[in-house]
């Protein structure tokens, strides 16, 4: 008709369905980005709490085997000291000390701590009441054949201490393996961390 303005044919076909789909999926994307953005965001801060935990017990440790350091050595120590002072030579209180002394310090080391406490526990006694015999009767060991006397001894006489020693250190160190043994299932560190396994991979994955 004259008075109809002519309608092409794209204006008679009607807008394309895939118009509309646009703004649909720029709102997935955003979607996508902010929910990648949250959990980026909870990985590091899970992260960050993990480093933290560490660095205590890695600090715990550290004043763990100060102390273990302290009590393995000082107690033996104050023991022989006290047997010199109230009779003649180590006895008892140098026995009960040590034995005591490296059996907190098995306890309150790290598990790497534990051998070092176990083979270093002879010596320690040894050392202790040869040098407090030493100290305390040293007219008596003026030459050479009276200290070689001496020493021999002090080697009879501080075995069966270095053997209770060394046997209180092995039976904390049994204990101590067992417990967490127990308290962690049978998992090695690096499962319970939730590394190591699949489900920790895929963890690492989604974070």
């Amino acid at each position: 008709m004259a008075g109809q303005r002519a309608r092409t044919p794209y204006q008679e076909a009607g807008p394309r369905p895939d118009d509309a789909a646009v703004p649909a999926q720029r709102s997935r994307s955003a979607g996508a980005g902010a929910g990648a953005g949250e959990q980026a965001a909870a990985s590091g801060s899970r992260s960050q709490r993990a480093n933290a935990a560490a660095r205590r017990k890695q600090q715990a440790q550290k004043r763990g085997s100060l102390v273990a350091v302290v009590l393995a050595i000082g107690l033996p120590l104050v023991g022989a000291v006290a047997d010199e002072l109230g009779g003649p030579g180590v006895g008892i209180f140098f026995a009960v000390a040590a034995v005591l002394g490296t059996g907190l310090a098995a306890l309150l080391c790290s598990p790497a701590g534990r051998w070092w406490v176990v083979t270093g526990a002879p010596l320690v006694v040894l050392v202790t009441a040869s040098a407090t015999e030493y100290v305390f009767n040293g007219d008596k060991y003026q030459d050479t054949k009276q200290l070689g006397t001496g020493a021999l001894r002090w080697v009879v006489g501080a075995f069966p201490v270095m053997a209770a020693a060394v046997a209180a250190a092995l039976v904390v160190v049994v204990v101590k393996a067992v417990v967490d043994r127990r308290q962690s299932g049978g998992r090695p560190p690096e499962a319970r961390a939730g590394g190591g396994t699949p489900e920790g991979n895929r963890r690492s994955r989604r974070g």
